[in-house]
């Protein structure tokens, strides 16, 4: 379409230009370029606009929210928005008695604006003029102000001093940091608006204004039928936790629909049963639920509290572990959960341990054996290191690295012929609180291993237990290629001033140029020895 009007656009100035003769054509341009240069040599050519000022902006778009127009006065209103100034806020919070909604609705926007780049207002009555707008007839409007609730509260709760004159006599007298009884009363109404928006951040940020919340209005509110505002009514309970129609109203909330409502009831009912025993009960009845998660929070929370738990609902608890993919905030919290069952959740954790999630075995394995007090029996958590994830074995190593543990001699062989190097790091660390026929034993399988930090661990164990030879396994241990190694090995001969220095230093006679040589001088030196 469009090439086609360009068309026709080419063919009407091809047929005009084709009626004027290029005679006429250069006399007409040649004497609009006069004309031109006449009115450049008269001064009158028309100079660069001037840019205005900030204040002649503001000012400006101050008389355009006069304008009979609305689009021009909501025009001015967004633009107020952009300046960040006393009188743009002035202008603004003018601007919110207008008869139009979309003149209020820009203003109390551009105020957000100005309260979300950090430009604050603190006069006590524009803030509670911006306030009021709560009970606006515009929904928009009052979305708008109750989002801003908290960043209004600066200005809206601050107390102060007037003056008043009384028998001519000037009076200083305090103002209360509190709302006024008309915005008190509107308040309260918006606990109930019909937008649920508005009661929901009402609800949410009534702490704030210090408005306390009715027990009527909450059970209104407890009834809602949208779910943003049923489950910040939940949150908001403490208070009238201990009244019959609150516990009433939770047990029917407990068979809600929505799971989400349903595991915030678990949740309320938890912190509120120091209020009410009817809250436990609703616990109780909630281990019943058909959704295995709702079940086990409720189950485990009971065990909290002490409570013996059902062996079918213990089954359940273990199947639904069993089949979550991996670690979330709901199955964190039920997994360490579980150790409150006691006796009875050390076969939960047991099952656990053969979960396909890394995380999930790591933990079980731990809570296993802390359940089962089973850290001082190896049979227990040995097949722990055997897991296929480092991660895993690592938590239990890491666990078993502050105890003092006895191996016999085929517990050791099991670590010791492990295919992870970390088991084998783990082996040879222990080799100090084994016997010299295990350390003689199995020590120099570890001396050939190809892991060079199992290798320099065994040599220090060895070194410090003076087991039969070690001198010489030292000193074929500095003719190493790694340095780590050489460095265990000259660490371990200068422990010893009667075997392992005199050993060094023949080392030296013979090694002079090696890597470990300088550094074997210098430490020779720290202990009064001079080559």
């Amino acid at each position: 379409m469009k090439i086609v009007t360009l068309f026709f656009k080419i063919l009407f100035l091809s047929k005009s230009f084709s009626q004027v003769s290029p005679s006429s054509t250069f006399e007409v341009l040649d004497g609009n370029y006069s004309n031109l240069q006449g009115q450049e040599q008269n001064g009158s050519i028309l100079t660069q606009p001037k840019r205005s000022s900030l204040v002649e902006t503001v000012d400006r778009a101050g008389l355009d929210l006069r304008n009979s127009d609305v689009g021009v006065r909501v025009g001015a209103a967004k633009l107020l928005g952009k300046y960040r100034i006393t009188k743009s806020s002035f202008l603004l919070v003018g601007a919110l008695d207008d008869q139009s909604a979309l003149v209020r609705r820009a203003a109390v926007v551009s105020l957000a604006e100005h309260f979300s780049n950090g430009f604050y207002i603190y006069d006590k009555p524009l803030v509670e003029k911006i306030y009021s707008k709560l009970a606006d007839p515009d929904v928009e409007v009052r979305r708008e102000v109750s989002t801003m609730i908290p960043r209004l509260i600066s200005g809206l709760m601050r107390g102060g001093v007037e003056v008043v004159e009384i028998n001519g006599r000037r009076v200083y007298r305090s103002v209360p940091s509190s709302l006024r009884p008309d915005l008190l009363t509107m308040t309260l109404q918006a606990f109930l608006d019909e937008d649920a928006i508005v009661r929901q951040n009402t609800l949410k940020y009534h702490n704030y204004l210090r408005v306390p919340l009715p027990l009527q209005t909450l059970e209104k509110l407890l009834n809602d039928d949208d779910l943003g505002v049923l489950l910040t009514a939940l949150e908001r309970i403490s208070t009238n936790a201990s009244h019959g129609s609150i516990v009433r109203l939770i047990q029917n909330l407990s068979s809600h629909k929505d799971k989400g409502i349903r595991m915030k009831v678990i949740a309320v009912a938890r912190d509120a049963n120091r209020y009410h025993p009817g809250y436990r009960s609703t616990l109780r009845k909630m281990t019943q639920d058909t959704d295995s998660e709702v079940l086990s929070m409720a189950a485990v929370e009971l065990a909290r509290f002490g409570e013996k738990v059902q062996p079918s609902v213990i089954e359940k608890i273990k199947d639904y572990l069993l089949s979550v993919d991996g670690m979330s905030t709901q199955v964190t919290t039920i997994l360490y959960a579980v150790s409150a069952l006691g006796v009875d959740g050390v076969a939960v954790y047991r099952a656990l341990t053969e979960h396909t999630s890394s995380k999930i075995r790591s933990i079980a394995w731990q809570r296993y054996i802390s359940t089962s007090n089973g850290w001082d029996q190896v049979s227990l958590w040995m097949p722990a290191l055997k897991d296929r994830d480092k991660g895993v074995r690592k938590a239990i190593i890491n666990s078993l690295g502050g105890r003092t543990i006895k191996f016999s001699e085929a517990e050791l062989s099991l670590l010791v012929e492990s295919k992870f190097s970390d088991v084998r790091i783990f082996a040879a660390q222990n080799l100090l609180n084994a016997d010299l026929e295990t350390v003689s034993s199995l020590g120099f399988d570890l001396l050939i291993d190809e892991d060079t930090i199992v290798r320099s661990t065994t040599i220090r164990a060895m070194s410090t237990m003076r087991v039969p030879g070690w001198v010489k396994v030292m000193t074929r241990s500095l003719l190493d290629s790694d340095y780590v190694i050489q460095r265990a090995a000259m660490d371990g001969l200068l422990e010893d001033r009667q075997k392992g220095v005199p050993a060094l230093i023949e080392y030296l006679s013979k090694n002079p140029q090696s890597r470990i040589s300088n550094l074997a001088i210098i430490e020779l030196n720290k202990i009064g020895i001079q080559l």
